[in-house]
């Protein structure tokens, strides 16, 4: 009689034991699952940057023959692609250079008389986003994408 009390009083002590468990568990599955979140929102913000730079990168060497030719031909596809992924292209800073340029991006433009449009030299084309964690919305990293391309 005595171990069968013993045996219902272990039964009953258990009651909150999924709770604790439950308790001690789910801070790291959430953890997790906001992290999954914010990794595939990021790679989503960095694969779209590359795809407008790509696009801007293409439009840079096959524009016009003329060093004369508006950059803004480079930089509306990257706005376009921006805003079709769901981003405020206000934000992207872009830039055109030719390689070894200290500063291409920020919205720069090719320094007068540069050789951004030659045949045969090589031109850059940058740009960057910030990055904002939903759950950590003052932080902010900065996404970069660039590509490096010959004009035809």
């Amino acid at each position: 009689m005595r171990a069968a009390l013993c045996r219902l009083a272990r039964r009953l002590n258990r009651s909150g034991q999924a709770a604790v468990e439950l308790a001690l568990v789910l801070p790291v599955i959430l953890l997790l699952a906001i992290g999954m979140l914010e990794f595939a929102r990021a790679w989503n913000l960095h694969q779209a940057l590359t795809d407008a730079v790509r696009e801007g990168a293409r439009r840079a060497v096959l524009a016009g023959p003329s060093a004369t030719d508006p950059v803004d031909s480079v930089y509306a596809p990257i706005w376009r692609y921006m805003a079709q992924a769901g981003y405020n292209p206000t934000f992207v800073a872009m830039g055109v250079c030719n390689p070894g340029t200290v500063n291409c991006s920020s919205t720069s433009r090719p320094a007068p008389g540069s050789n951004w449009k030659v045949h045969g030299e090589l031109v850059t084309v940058e740009a960057s986003f910030p990055y904002r964690f939903f759950i950590l919305r003052n932080r902010a990293i900065t996404m970069k994408s660039s590509l490096t391309v010959r004009n035809e």
